[in-house]
């Protein structure tokens, strides 16, 4: 039974004075003019493709950019028109259904077929944003094509959306847009953090603390009394996860990959992969994880690292992920420290194999090489770079709670489970 105040409509119960309407009644869905490889310049008008319309919208910096000529812009904006301030882009191959709602009136063009563009949208284009967001589903389903997916204007004219009152849509569109605010400035405080941190991580690898005397060596200035050495060589064990084939089950013991380490930590989601406990017994049959392994991806995503706390037989890994174990005269932490780092960073992409998915093999990683003070100064080091970790894990926190409560009220507000007074 439907409340009172409310509707049964396509889109689902909404509130009685809202309407629902396809795309295409509230915008203009259409492309671009073709522009080909040969248009192409060095220095000019930016061409934004699904890649960087996904980078903008994160706020993140876009690398290799594309450039068509002053002329070219002008002469397709006379003859064609060109997006303006407040038009929506959707990603229409590839990643689908990202949304870029341009926010200023900067010049720049976008490539046909990756981009589906609506123009002129007449409602509130901020609100529109995020009612896209709202129906993402809906609109993946709509997607066309077997091998690869993809977005057409066709279909996207039948998506159908609810609509507030204009002014209850501005409302809705500056809570939502404030929460968005409060988490790009703890975003920003969290870069600014990562910055710092890898600043004093570099300082305190070639100069250490209270050293006076240095030496040249492989990786640099180091102090005197520091070595170089192979991680084969301060490691009692180094490994990766199962290579088997294993059957998944609804309740049993996580089976993770490398998506499963992030911010040094094991993250365990309900719906990770799982299998039984005899499977998980075959897989640890010679060997046990152990707290205190470090953890390191080395297929796919090349250098995601993380320390084991609080295991207790509650998960393994597949093969994407290296276990090393080190010897007593290594300070698991320090080791954690240099995984990060640019330089070892850098070292695991050289040693990494050219295929489609990068990986490095178990011989190149035990050739990879460590700064290594002796045992008290390792202690020391971990700790100064450890205080910095445990701020951004207190920011990082923060941004997760404004995250989950910006969820909630998009849920809500989007749906109209929750009004808002308006003028």
């Amino acid at each position: 039974m439907v409340a009172d105040g409310y509707k049964e409509t396509e889109v689902g119960v909404i509130p009685v004075e809202w309407e629902v309407k396809h795309l295409d009644d509230i915008s203009e869905l259409t492309s671009s003019k073709r522009v080909h490889l040969s248009d192409y310049v060095d220095i000019g008008i930016p061409f934004y493709r699904g890649k960087e319309i996904t980078l903008l919208k994160k706020n993140e910096t876009v690398d290799d950019l594309l450039y068509i000529s002053k002329e070219q812009y002008n002469k397709i904006k006379n003859q064609f028109g060109i997006p303006l301030k407040n038009d929506i882009l959707i990603t229409a191959v590839g990643t689908l259904a990202n949304t870029y709602r341009i926010p200023n009136d900067n010049p720049f063009y976008f490539k046909d077929g990756n981009l589906i563009w609506l123009k002129g949208i007449s409602e509130n284009s901020i609100f529109i944003d995020y009612m896209l967001g709202f129906h993402k589903k809906q609109i993946l389903d709509s997607a066309i094509g077997s091998s690869q997916k993809a977005l057409t204007i066709k279909e996207l004219k039948k998506i159908k959306i609810q609509l507030p009152p204009l002014k209850e849509q501005e409302k809705i569109a500056d809570i939502l847009s404030t929460a968005d605010e409060k988490i790009d400035a703890i975003e920003g405080q969290i870069q600014k953090a990562e910055t710092l941190k890898k600043g004093l991580l570099q300082k305190l690898l070639s100069e250490g603390i209270g050293h006076s005397k240095f030496k040249d060596s492989e990786l640099g200035k180091i102090p005197a009394s520091w070595e170089v050495v192979k991680l084969r060589a301060c490691s009692e064990l180094i490994k990766d996860g199962t290579h088997g084939t294993h059957k998944d089950v609804k309740n049993g013991i996580p089976l993770l990959s490398a998506k499963d380490i992030k911010y040094g930590k094991v993250i365990l989601d309900t719906d990770s992969r799982k299998i039984s406990l005899d499977e998980f017994n075959k897989i640890h049959k010679n060997y046990s994880l152990n707290n205190d392994d470090l953890l390191l991806t080395v297929v796919g995503t090349l250098g995601r690292v993380a320390l084991i706390k609080g295991y207790n037989n509650n998960y393994t890994f597949q093969r994407s992920v290296a276990i090393i174990r080190l010897l007593k005269t290594s300070y698991p932490k320090y080791f954690y420290h240099i995984f990060t780092s640019l330089f070892f960073q850098k070292q695991l992409t050289l040693h990494s194999n050219a295929s489609a998915q990068a990986g490095v093999y178990l011989g190149e990683l035990e050739k990879l090489k460590i700064p290594l003070p002796p045992l008290k100064e390792q202690k020391q080091i971990a700790d100064i770079l450890s205080t910095a970790d445990e701020k951004l894990e207190v920011l990082r926190a923060k941004k997760e709670k404004y995250e989950t409560l910006k969820k909630g009220l998009l849920q809500k507000l989007l749906s109209g489970k929750i009004r808002v007074e308006y003028e």
